[in-house]
């Protein structure tokens, strides 16, 4: 199989809402999906170790810069319908919820944007849109 074009993070968004809307700025985001396995040995297991499958989570971040005439976007214990996309078709979404707000970056010397980093946890299992993203 010839091999596509290699995504951009240009075209990410993050959307949130029941009727999904674009969190303006955004400048990032970062999931990460994990498998607990529980690890044992036995006298049926040769000395060695083996793992068993166990729960399955999901967490990451997301930085928002601040900018005038909106509120900061999240408090912490915000449960939040969330799209995260790769482009128009290729996303990961479901429910999170807020569990850390900051850093919040304020930098006179580089008068770099105000971001605001926001920490969550998946609430349930995600589900994914389009070949790229199909990882849950």
């Amino acid at each position: 199989m010839p091999a596509g074009n290699v995504f951009s993070g240009k075209d990410m968004s993050f959307k949130t809402g029941s009727t999904p809307t674009v969190e303006v700025h955004t400048g990032k985001w970062e999931l990460t999906i994990t498998g607990n396995a529980g690890k044992f040995a036995s006298n049926s297991t040769g000395g060695w170790r083996k793992s068993v499958k166990g729960v399955k989570e999901w967490s990451g971040t997301v930085t928002v810069m601040l900018h005038d005439g909106e509120a900061m976007p999240f408090v912490v214990d915000d449960e939040v319908a969330a799209q995260f996309l790769v482009d128009a078709t290729n996303y990961i979404s479901g429910t999170i919820l807020i569990t850390e707000v900051g850093s919040i970056t304020v930098d006179a010397d580089s008068g770099d944007p105000i971001a605001i980093d926001y920490k969550f946890d998946g609430q349930g299992a995600p589900s994914s849109s389009g070949t790229a993203m199909d990882v849950v």
